[in-house]
């Protein structure tokens, strides 16, 4: 196998790849990163850790096709501190010994050969949702950080995704606390289905057309599915890393696949029944509280200074014009500030848990908020103005 890439381009597929690959290594070819020429203008990458699979295609020039797998992440620091030019890859078939040049720079990498490598790369699922990317990367961004870290393996630890007749829901709790994302998809051509190229072919050359890999289906198809969070992270930067508006979404062999013109990912799904979430959101609410999304989050995060390391506790006076927003370390010291509001209802005390509310601020991207309240320790709701497809639960705590 013979083929060389631009560096650039070379550094950005390595850092895909290798987000997956297995940091305990038990098997050898799991810290591997496997390399498989497409045609001649094109390879593709590969990592995984059997649970997270991640593979991106980039543009290279192919002399002689093959495949080979190297160290991922020594592979990847070798490349990031060559000069900004063509690399080039030469390997021994025989002893799968690969060496790297770039200029006056010469490696010489020891590889495994590439029949090695877990088959699971090669499962797609015959049927998937399309969708645009954007909607899914908001969806993700807003939703994941509720998901449990305490316990990663659980229901709680993922994030749990339905599509149906042509809604998406997005949700993730930890128990305290419930970020919910819902949209209405597009359904003009929402499923593509993987056919056998030869079929494809032969309806390509009827219809005098290029050949593809894809055919529409009349029917949607459904999805609801438990992703570990921890992959969400990884989804994110695959759908920041890929071109094209769109990803694809399908589920096979308890794995659930996203797949765009340049990039593929899988990950394992959680088993389990996931809460009935619906059922905790209140039907209304007493008090209604609205606010500069900025203002209040720049002010919680000076009063935050001084809340409890242990409880991270800040109390939250609602009055008609006003909220007052105070913390208190015994034996420390104590701050308080106060924000301009709109409220409806009596003045009412809440305590949260600040990094709780901060998490969710940072990533409501709208200029003002609403806060639906039913009491002290009652559930509160916290919605962006101009945006009803997002609401954020979050359980108040004792104060003493």
């Amino acid at each position: 196998m013979h083929f060389a890439v631009q560096k650039d381009v070379l550094v950005k597929a390595l850092k895909d790849v290798t987000s997956a690959l297995a940091t305990r290594v038990v098997q050898p070819i799991l810290s591997n990163v496997l390399i498989k020429s497409i045609d001649e203008t094109s390879i593709k990458f590969h990592g995984t850790d059997l649970d997270l699979t991640i593979e991106t295609k980039t543009n290279a020039v192919v002399h002689t096709p093959g495949a080979i797998t190297l160290p991922g992440k020594k592979l990847l620091e070798i490349i990031s501190k060559l000069p900004n030019d063509l690399v080039s890859f030469q390997i021994n078939k025989e002893t799968y010994e690969t060496t790297v040049t770039c200029k006056r720079s010469k490696f010489s990498i020891s590889g495994l050969p590439a029949d090695d490598f877990p088959k699971t790369i090669e499962q797609r699922p015959k049927e998937a949702v399309l969708m645009p990317c954007d909607i899914l990367k908001k969806s993700i961004l807003q939703t994941s950080f509720a998901a449990a870290s305490f316990d990663t393996s659980s229901i709680l630890g993922g994030v749990y995704m339905v599509i149906a007749d042509g809604n998406f829901e997005c949700t993730a709790t930890d128990g305290s606390r419930l970020a919910h994302r819902f949209e209405k998809l597009n359904l003009a051509a929402p499923v593509a289905a993987r056919i056998e190229s030869n079929d494809a072919e032969e309806a390509a050359g009827e219809a005098g057309e290029a050949k593809t890999a894809t055919a529409t289906l009349e029917k949607p198809a459904g999805i609801k599915a438990i992703i570990p969070a921890k992959s969400c992270s990884e989804i994110i930067k695959v759908l920041d890393s890929s071109d094209g508006n769109e990803v694809r979404l399908g589920v096979i062999n308890g794995q659930i696949t996203f797949e765009t013109d340049t990039h593929y990912l899988s990950t394992r799904l959680i088993s389990g029944e996931y809460p009935r979430y619906q059922e905790l959101f209140p039907k209304d609410f007493t008090h209604l509280a609205s606010f500069k999304r900025d203002e209040l989050m720049q002010a919680i995060d000076r009063v935050a200074v001084m809340s409890d390391e242990r409880t991270h506790l800040v109390k939250l006076h609602f009055e008609s014009e006003n909220v007052q927003i105070s913390a208190n370390t015994p034996d420390v010291g104590k701050a308080q500030e106060e924000v301009s509001i709109g409220l409806e209802g009596e003045p009412i005390d809440i305590a949260v848990n600040v990094r709780y509310l901060t998490d969710v601020l940072q990533r409501l991207m709208v200029e003002e908020i609403k806060l639906e309240m039913t009491g002290p320790l009652k559930p509160l709701i916290i919605k962006g103005v101009g945006d009803e497809g997002y609401k954020y639960l979050l359980m108040p705590v004792q104060a003493k």
